[in-house]
């Protein structure tokens, strides 16, 4: 609060702050997030202190989350089970719980898009990651993340507890689940992902035994694999359903990607689908609002003005997104073609979706994959069919919801949903 920014909107500029790592720094930044979820400064300190050569143990870190979720060995192991998840979970007998509002077995079932996403893809990264255990300790920890998730952006504007009572309440028993996954005997934690052992190994390492302190820290790795694809998955199929013709298109694309047995090709999808590629990278240039940050901490000069100490800078890259320079007289509609018309686009300095330079995101890999599996699944085993509203009148695309800052996919605005009636077309194994 009261604090003064610079904001910086030119893919110029932006490089320019990539480049400048010693006056601009990012991690006071990633400090002030983890201090936000409880860690102390004797806790941060150990963290940023810079005892491992020329790095700290967030380095560390960040290079083991590369080292996970980067194409190779690991992300093919993490991949395997976070794909089969997803695969089970779209199975005819599990669509079931609060995302089916109606149902009458084999002849449909009335279900919310945006429950059926959230449900599929954090249930499936919740075991892919953490394993089964973590179920068996906080049975509830997908209703607390979801409440968490919706305002979690209370927290880095500094609400306090009694203004976001809600969100403190669900970021408490989000910690709390995560305090008692950790107290479980190791031998009853060998399903998690290689990421998470590592993570709980560091943090040994660095001597920190309060579970007040290690939990957070294993509710902010929770969080940053959740947030994002589940809301992508969603605004896939909604734009999918709200226009029959790119449906049909996209179906046409993914078929060959499916053997006779029903099993997806995920190569095939990544290899030859590149219609499938550009409607997915024009959802995130649509739907999504990343946010880079740094910290003036020497005086620097950017685009010809002087930067001063102690400020924040901050890199709305959504802005960059909607240049019409760029992306076309129509960058502020949706054009699924758009990537596939223009395939420099994606390459592109105006284009951030994940950020850019050392701090991408490196899960952007997994992201693609979990979003392709969802929807090629859905579009393959079921037929889908848009539910009106209550009066009889066509059901209304959702909005987004641009009044929240997230730094990340956007959701519709609240009470907005996309209300789908599915049936059998396709399955593999047990309804």
């Amino acid at each position: 609060m009261g604090e003064e920014l610079y904001v910086i909107t030119s893919p110029e500029d932006v490089l320019a702050v990539y480049k400048d790592t010693t006056s601009l720094d990012f991690d006071p930044i990633i400090r002030d997030i983890m201090a936000d979820f409880g860690l102390t400064r004797h806790t941060l300190d150990k963290m940023f202190d810079r005892k491992f050569g020329q790095k700290h143990w967030m380095d560390l870190c960040h290079a083991d989350f590369k080292l996970q979720m980067h194409p190779g060995e690991k992300l093919e192991v993490l991949q395997s089970t976070f794909l089969g998840n997803i695969d089970k979970s779209l199975q005819w007998s599990q669509v079931s719980g609060p995302m089916v509002l109606a149902s009458s077995n084999k002849n449909g079932k009335t279900v919310s898009l945006w429950k059926w996403c959230g449900q599929v893809l954090v249930d499936s990264a919740t075991r892919a990651f953490f394993g089964d255990a973590i179920y068996r300790v906080a049975p509830d920890l997908l209703a607390d993340f979801f409440l968490f998730d919706n305002e979690s952006w209370k927290l880095s504007y500094k609400y306090p507890r009694f203004a976001a009572p809600d969100m403190y309440k669900a970021k408490a028993k989000g910690e709390a689940a995560f305090a008692q996954y950790l107290a479980l005997p190791q031998e009853q934690r060998q399903d998690a992902s290689w990421i998470v052992k590592a993570i709980e190994q560091g943090i040994m390492d660095l001597g920190v035994e309060e579970s007040s302190q290690a939990a957070p820290m294993l509710f902010v790795l929770y969080r940053l694999i959740n947030t994002n694809a589940y809301k992508l998955c969603f605004w896939c199929l909604a734009y999918l359903l709200h226009d029959p013709a790119l449906l049909t298109s996209i179906e046409q694309e993914i078929a060959p990607a499916f053997q006779p047995d029903g099993s997806l090709s995920m190569l095939y999808l990544l290899e030859n689908c590149p219609f499938l590629a550009s409607f997915y990278e024009e959802i995130l240039r649509i739907a999504n609002d990343p946010i880079g940050t740094r910290l003036v901490v020497r005086e620097t000069t950017i685009g010809g003005k002087t930067l001063l100490p102690g400020r924040k800078i901050l890199m709305p890259y959504k802005l960059m997104h909607f240049d019409p320079t760029v992306f076309g007289d129509n960058a502020s509609e949706f054009d699924p073609r758009r990537f596939v018309n223009n395939k420099h686009l994606v390459r592109s300095t105006s284009y951030r979706p994940f950020g850019g330079a050392a701090t991408q995101c490196p899960g952007r890999f997994l992201a693609r994959r979990e979003v392709y599996m969802f929807v090629a699944l859905v579009l393959h085993r079921f037929d889908l069919t848009l539910v009106g509203n209550e009066s009889g009148g066509h059901a209304k695309f959702p909005n987004m919801d641009l009044t929240i800052p997230s730094g990340g996919v956007m959701g519709p605005i609240g009470g907005e949903d996309v209300i789908v009636k599915i049936k059998v077309k396709n399955e593999i194994g047990p309804e």
